[in-house]
């Protein structure tokens, strides 16, 4: 059976950079890729890592196997600098370090099988062992049945397999993915996140990815850290920077993900009470750091009055409730301040988004 076994402490962090920076050479002088950067990443986490283009989120996973030689700072992997590391032992690294690309990187005049078995016979493993090894991961991955196949009788989400089984042959310690799940449709991308997921829980790796999507984050990630300008805005587990980001770079980045206001109710939304019958708009904000759950019977029960949702959704992530609920709450006169002090003892935060007058 294909597994890892590791003879190394549990309490040591597995990859530790340190005030790492990485300069480019450009037309006009030298270009900071990446500046200052310290991170710890734990042994056997899925750790993401997310920005915006140019943030410098693929130099800083480059310096993981040393692709990238840092300018600054340093690379610790095992409690060993490996900016100090010779030519025998980059190449020792690079098989503890998987990497699998965006675009798949596969050889089209080879089969599957060739294509997952090449870095083994580049190293010189005898044929039986190659046999197996590549079989129990074709296994792993899924795809026994298409080992005869070339690249282009492929789908994207069985190249990326391919790529993933092609990672794996060194039996590596730490997988990084650049950007892993970009060139997928959605029904890929979710297949490959569970095949990553179940890979993490199975053999143990470290998962280090970059990625642009928060999707992707939310999905597979335990831990993620925020580049801008190749810098560290925010960091921490996922839960935590989904449920109340600090850095506007992170709001900007969540905003895909959140349920923005309907245009159609935006239009009638007031900023003072009208004449009359109208409905107050609370924005009810679970973040999932107290823990609780929106429980909308005791919400309604507790404003005292008829009570709608209109707008809003609630995720889970690493099992703590994340979202907003937009309630309209029925007032007959100016009042509303009292209600939004019992709806801020109902969720982590509420506020008022407006009023909204009966037709």
């Amino acid at each position: 059976m294909f597994s890892f076994n590791r003879d190394i402490s549990l309490d040591l962090p597995h990859i530790r950079l340190q005030g790492l920076g990485k300069a480019y050479q450009g037309s006009k002088g030298p270009v900071q890729a990446l500046q200052g950067i310290d991170l710890d990443i734990r042994r056997g986490e899925v750790f993401g890592i997310i920005g915006r283009s140019g943030a410098g989120k693929s130099s800083l996973i480059r310096t993981l196997n040393r692709l990238e030689k840092p300018s600054s700072g340093q690379v610790v992997i095992d409690d060993e600098d490996i900016g100090a590391f010779d030519t025998r032992q980059l190449v020792l690294l690079r098989r503890r370090v998987g990497m699998i690309f965006q675009h798949f990187n596969l050889m089209s005049a080879k089969t599957v099988w060739q294509n997952v078995a090449l870095p083994l016979k580049v190293a010189g493993v005898p044929r039986a062992e190659i046999e197996r090894k590549v079989s129990e991961l074709l296994d792993l991955v899924g795809l026994a049945e298409k080992r005869d196949a070339y690249p282009a009788q492929l789908s994207g989400g069985q190249k990326q397999r391919v790529g993933i089984a092609r990672a794996l042959v060194h039996q590596p310690e730490i997988l990084l993915c650049d950007e892993a799940t970009s060139a997928l449709d959605p029904e890929s991308t979710q297949a490959i996140l569970a095949l990553l997921r179940d890979i993490n829980r199975r053999l143990g790796l470290t998962i280090v990815l970059i990625t642009h999507e928060m999707g992707v984050i939310r999905e597979i990630c335990d831990r993620v850290v925020v580049l801008e300008r190749g810098r560290v805005v925010e960091q921490g587990e996922v839960w935590r920077v989904f449920g109340d980001p600090q850095h506007e770079v992170t709001r900007t980045l969540l905003g895909t993900l959140r349920h923005e206001l309907p245009d159609d109710l935006s239009a009638r939304l007031r900023g003072q009470p009208g004449e009359g019958a109208h409905d107050l708009l609370l924005d009810l904000h679970f973040t999932g750091a107290s823990g609780r759950e929106p429980d909308l019977l005791a919400i309604a029960q507790a404003l005292g009055t008829r009570v709608s949702l209109v707008h809003g959704g609630i995720d889970r992530i690493q099992g703590r409730a994340q979202g907003h609920l937009l309630l309209s709450a029925t007032l007959a006169g100016p009042g509303g301040l009292d209600l939004l002090e019992r709806a801020r003892g109902l969720a982590d935060k509420a506020e008022v988004l407006g009023y909204v007058a009966h037709a």
